[in-house]
């Protein structure tokens, strides 16, 4: 009988379904669970009959494979359960329960087989929930009792983060190793909706990731239906050399009424199953959450007898961040390895790793990210430390927080194995030599076997550091032996380093050492082709002036690249374009590296000689050390740059008083920031990264000030109006007039007219500011003004807002009011007004730059109004009334954000007058980083909780009324809402997109009400709170996008509901563009406006009883939370009254 390898290379093999799905189908109750309910598992020992049943039923329909009821085996999960103890026995069982199953179906014609189910746990290593060994230990104990049961394949499934699979995989083939037994072994993640691993590791990365283990099978499972899978199977399909295994969701599923409900069908599965099949090459096909019985009868009906089609997979090997692949090969080269990390050669470094300081040592890590670095060389070696210990905690925070790879850079084996232990993705390892023989340098090559991890080779052998070619090829001839030949790398894991010396000595022994360094990487391309090659470039220039180095190092490099070499370990921020250098200069730097002497010309005399004063690369930042102090402490505040900020403060305090410190120096910089912004240089991020800085130097300096100091700066009163709950855009302008010196009182949010002129009194203020962000806040402000010049107090006031326009505030408001009115864009111009108003210069700077122009006469309406025309089919609802949604995947929400509107909208990314080139890089460094990261912080910690409530009712049309009944058969409607209709044509209005009431027909209409929950606001207010301001400004914007995104994905579950999503596009994309059939409307909006209409579908959807509320304005808390009316029409599109 064929064995599960042989079998796999004849066929497509289908597993089976979820069985998970087809434990719930079965209605067990407590005492099936022993009492433990939720813990499937433990039903091969409490209920095993109930687990053969469902084996067989998947077998009964022609499944090939079986997966063990071990999904959650570890003791990381039973042990929820306090059946630690019973890890082991479990598995067992569960596998030999399985097998007896197989065994029963299994003939040689055809033959079934069962794997064994390793799933995720609960705690993902890469977050710190659990160490790597603890995972691996756990892993261990499973992989034993699946392997004693009788398992023909074991099945790393459902990876969320690729640490976890590093320690699955890794106990997996010792717990084999050990028991002298071969099985195959299938490695399988989950991309979810948003594109990427739960933690933002895209296909790529992970494939790179796991490629180097001997896999048999590598695909996805879980997350998503078939179809949101297809762009990362055709990344597998182009670079995968495994067989690509596909196992998708029956769909994505929906909490309704407590019933979790997926909507793929089982020939939907077959068909998309067959594409993938028949389309790129997938061998291995089955069903994961919510596939029954059922479906996976109709995949192996259809897609079970097809071939696969034939695949040339090119593969590129690479190394890995949690965010990103950096391939050995760049095109163009070299590979740059960013060398500053690094306690050895950089005493700035070496100096924050003595005293503690790791934002400062991450602070350096992404400036080699910024001066473009491939892969971040780390070494945090030094006399008299702990480097294990130092290493840990520096790989800890570059995990998160530095969006390349890492080579971690050590010899010693316990630093290595830490750094490996910590690390996310595929690191690679600097180095081995054969210094002290081959036992050292086998400790570590059977490391990076076992982590997936490249390597990097130094020429040095017993008798010291290779001189010549020859010699260095020898010794790499002796190391490819070893590593390759003997402990099984592949070539492609391997860099070979053959050394260079400096020319800076003069030393005749070394004259033609950067020769002998050029030809060695010619021999070692040459023997070892599919290895790569490496150098310490600025090692030819140790002992001469930075300047000159530069230069040098820089001609030397790209020699070295036309010699073959792949990669560079260098500061990418000294390195000169080659054109830009002159060619006199670099004809010396050539001949000293040609060792071209000729009668008294000496190159390296000649380069000594050099004016290199002038000789350095324009572009690079500038050193804060070299700074004045002065100088210095401004840039840290427009840089934003923490790191030794309190060691310039108190330097500064011995020169200046602490308030000359903060008005004469620190606000120049916030200044200069403004002024940045203004210009578009800067993105808001950024601003808020420098007020933090600010507000760190002002609470440091404050204990140095007498308390009759004070900045003389004016004083603000800030607030959102009453009954508006936004308060995003009135926090910004907080953190920005506070950080610039001036005082202000922030009210909060929902203020009355009142509580801010008392508040104006009692604080003796210069001004109050007014926020609000929808059309009705306009209105308030309008109402607010007016009260105002009713009491005679008629301060300077500043209004913003995202419904204000200035012609409003300019053409509308101005005359209701006789102060001083000023219309801010954003928190800058908050800035500039409160200036002008400490100048007494308001009013003169308004008048100078009123834009007020004379309004238009609306010309007569003389085109009629259009009759639409009612809808040729009514659908028919799932359902009539209101049903609760909870627990929406957000994985699933991510792709529907609207990054436009997120990016360039509330996070202030504007491209601005930056390049295009410049802004990519921001892009790829900043904002795709921190998406991602908030996309798994906000699932790992449960910071979001979507919920949907909506429902269907009949309705009818009269007029501009729109008539709704809870039942299509109640006599008596329960609500009306009456809308406003256009004044000029077409005339819309949104009853006329249903039945009149002449027509006899009930319409269908649908409310929907979705929010992120209460935790959202609460935690961004203490993001606020603890001066967090960047972290504030980001998850606040995430946060209203969720939502946004929840509406959007929900109004397409309705559409699907109601059978109109044929016309859906194909992409969320085109989704944000309408292209879909119907419309939604949301209140408050130009064609609804009234924000108290609301009221109805409060009322209808019983909104209160699920902790969603609307304020005395008819606003909805929690903030982010939206309402809709969804209508079917086939002609309703957006429209303004």
């Amino acid at each position: 009988m064929k064995n599960f390898r042989q079998s796999l290379a004849d066929k497509v093999l289908v597993f089976d379904g979820a069985m998970g799905t087809s434990i719930q189908r079965l209605n067990l109750t407590s005492e099936d669970f022993w009492g433990k309910e939720g813990c499937n598992e433990l039903l091969v020992l409490s209920k095993p009959e109930a687990i053969r049943s469902i084996h067989a039923g998947f077998l009964d329909v022609g499944c090939d494979v079986i997966e063990t009821n071990t999904f959650g085996g570890t003791h990381v999960v039973l042990g929820d359960y306090e059946l630690s103890d019973k890890v082991y026995e479990i598995n067992l069982k569960a596998a030999q329960l399985a097998r007896s199953v197989a065994d029963e179906f299994s003939t040689p014609a055809h033959p079934r087989y069962v794997s064994g189910s390793m799933g995720p746990g609960t705690r993902l290593p890469s977050l710190g929930h659990i160490s790597y060994q603890e995972l691996y230990q756990a892993y261990r104990e499973q992989a034993a009792g699946l392997i004693d049961g009788g398992v023909d394949v074991l099945q790393v499934e459902t990876v969320q983060d690729p640490l976890q699979a590093k320690a699955a995989l890794n106990a997996v083939y010792h717990t084999l190793r050990e028991k002298h037994i071969d099985l195959p072994v299938m490695a399988s993640v989950t991309m979810e909706t948003m594109g990427t691993m739960l933690l933002g590791t895209d296909m790529l990365g992970a494939l790179t990731t796991l490629e180097p283990y001997p896999l048999d099978i590598i695909g996805l499972n879980c997350g998503t239906g078939p179809k949101a899978m297809s762009e990362h199977l055709h990344t597998l399909a182009a670079h995968s050399h495994f067989p690509i295994s596909v196992i998708p969701n029956a769909g994505l599923p929906h909490n309704i009424d407590g019933e979790m409900v997926y909507d793929l069908t089982a020939s939907e599965l077959a068909h998309d199953l067959s594409h993938f099949i028949t389309g790129m090459g997938v061998s291995v096909v089955g069903g994961c959450c919510g596939t029954t019985a059922e479906h996976m009868h109709a995949v192996v009906e259809k897609a079970g007898k097809l071939n696969p089609a034939t695949r040339e997979p090119s593969f590129t090997a690479g190394a890995t961040s949690l965010y990103s692949v950096s391939s050995f090969k760049q095109e163009p080269a070299p590979l740059i390895i960013g060398e500053r990390t690094n306690a050895n050669g950089s005493k700035k470094f070496r100096e924050m790793l003595l005293v503690g300081d790791l934002d400062g040592m991450v602070g350096m890590a992404r400036d080699q990210v910024d001066e473009g670095a491939h892969i971040l060389d780390v070494c945090v070696a030094y006399v008299g430390r702990d480097e294990a210990a130092d290493m840990d905690d520096y790989i800890n925070r570059l995990n998160s927080q530095i969006s390349i790879p890492i080579m971690i850079d050590s010899t010693e084996v316990p630093t290595i194995r830490v750094a490996l232990e910590r690390i996310t993705g595929r690191a690679i390892v600097n180095s081995i030599n054969l210094e002290d023989g081959d036992a050292k340098a086998e400790e570590v090559i059977k490391l990076c076997r076992e982590f997936g991890a490249g390597l990097v080779c130094l020429t040095i052998d017993e008798d010291g550091m290779a001189k010549t070619a020859e010699k260095k090829l020898e010794v790499a001839q002796r190391i490819y032996d070893l590593a390759v030949t003997k402990h099984g790398l592949r070539e492609s894991d391997l860099f070979f380093d053959p050394l260079t010396f400096t020319l800076a000595s003069g030393d005749e022994e070394f004259r033609k050492s950067a020769v002998a360094t050029l030809d060695g990487i010619r021999l070692i391309k040459k023997a070892f082709p599919q290895a790569f090659t490496s150098l310490g470039v600025s090692n030819v220039s140790f002992g001469l002036k930075p300047a000159t180095r530069h230069l040098l190092n820089s001609v030397f490099l790209n020699m070295a690249i036309e010699a073959g070499l792949d990669a560079a370990i260098l500061h990418a921020g000294r390195i000169q374009p080659f054109f830009q250098i002159k060619e006199a200069d670099r004809k010396v730097c050539e001949d000293l590296i040609l060792d071209n002497r000729e009668g008294d010309y000496d190159p390296l005399v000649s380069l000594l000689e050099l004016n290199t004063d002038l000789v350095a690369a324009a572009k690079n930042k500038v050193d804060l050390s070299t700074l004045p102090l002065k100088e210095r402490l401004a840039a840290r505040i427009i840089d934003g740059n923490r790191s030794g900020l309190e060691a310039d403060l108190e330097a500064g305090l011995k020169e200046y008083s602490a308030l000359d410190i903060v008005n004469n120096i620190l606000l120049d910089g916030m200044k200069e920031v403004g002024e940045l912004f203004g210009a578009g240089k800067m993105q808001l991020p950024f601003v808020l990264q420098s007020a933090e800085t600010m507000k760190a130097a002002v609470s440091f300096l404050e204990p140095f000030m007498e308390k009759t100091d004070a900045t003389a700066k004016g004083k603000i009163i800030l607030a959102t109006v009453k009954g508006d709950v936004h308060d995003i855009g009135k926090n910004l302008v907080d953190i920005i007039l506070s950080n610039n010196g001036f005082n202000v009182v922030n009210l909060g949010i929902k203020v009355s007219v009142e509580a801010m002129l008392k508040s104006f009194q009692d604080e003796k203020a210069d001004a109050i500011g007014m926020s609000g962000l929808l059309v009705k806040s306009t209105i308030i402000m309008k109402d607010n003004l007016e009260v105002l010049t009713e009491h005679g107090v008629t301060p300077p006031i500043i209004l913003g807002g995202a419904a204000l326009t200035r012609a409003y505030v300019e053409q509308d408001l101005r005359k209701n009011y006789s102060g001083s009115l000023a219309y801010a864009r954003d928190a800058f111009d908050g800035l500039k007004f409160m200036q002008q108003i400490e100048a007494g210069t308001l009013e003169q700077d308004l008048a100078a730059t009123q834009t007020i122009k004379k309004s238009k006469t609306r010309k007569a309406v003389t085109k009629e109004f259009e009759i639409l025309q009612p809808a040729k089919q009514i659908p028919v609802p799932p359902f009539w009334g209101r049903r609760v949604v909870e627990d929406v995947d957000l994985n699933t929400l991510f792709p529907y954000i609207n990054q436009s509107a997120l990016f360039r909208g509330q996070w202030g990314f504007k491209r601005g007058k930056v390049s295009a080139e410049e802004y990519a890089r921001l892009e790829q460094d900043t904002i795709f980083p921190t998406f991602e990261k908030l996309s798994a912080q906000v699932v790992a910690e449960n910071l979001l909780a979507p919920k949907v409530i909506y429902g269907y009712y009949a309705c009818q049309s009269e007029g501009d009324r729109l008539w709704i009944y809870t039942q299509p058969n109640d006599e008596k409607p329960k609500h009306f809402i009456d809308f406003p209709r256009q004044a000029e044509a077409p005339g819309r209005c949104i009853p006329d997109y249903y039945a009149s009431v002449e027509s006899g027909k009930r319409d269908v209409l649908a409310f929907q009400l979705v929010t992120v929950g209460t935790k959202a606001t609460e935690y961004a207010q203490k993001l606020y709170n603890d001066n967090a301001y960047t972290d504030y400004l980001y998850f606040h914007g995430f946060a209203v996008e969720t939502a946004e995104a929840l509406a959007e994905y929900w109004h397409k579950q309705v559409r699907q509901e109601l059978a109109i999503s044929g016309d859906d596009g194909d992409s969320v994309k085109e989704l944000f563009r309408q292209k879909y059939q119907g419309s939604r409307y949301s209140f408050g909006y130009p064609a609804c406006p009234e924000l108290k209409d609301q009221k109805i579908i409060f009322d209808l959807l019983d909104a209160e009883s699920e902790g969603i509320t609307l304020t005395e304005e008819y606003q909805i808390v929690p903030e982010q939370s939206t309402s809709a009316i969804v209508v079917h029409h086939p002609r309703a599109k957006y429209f303004s009254v």
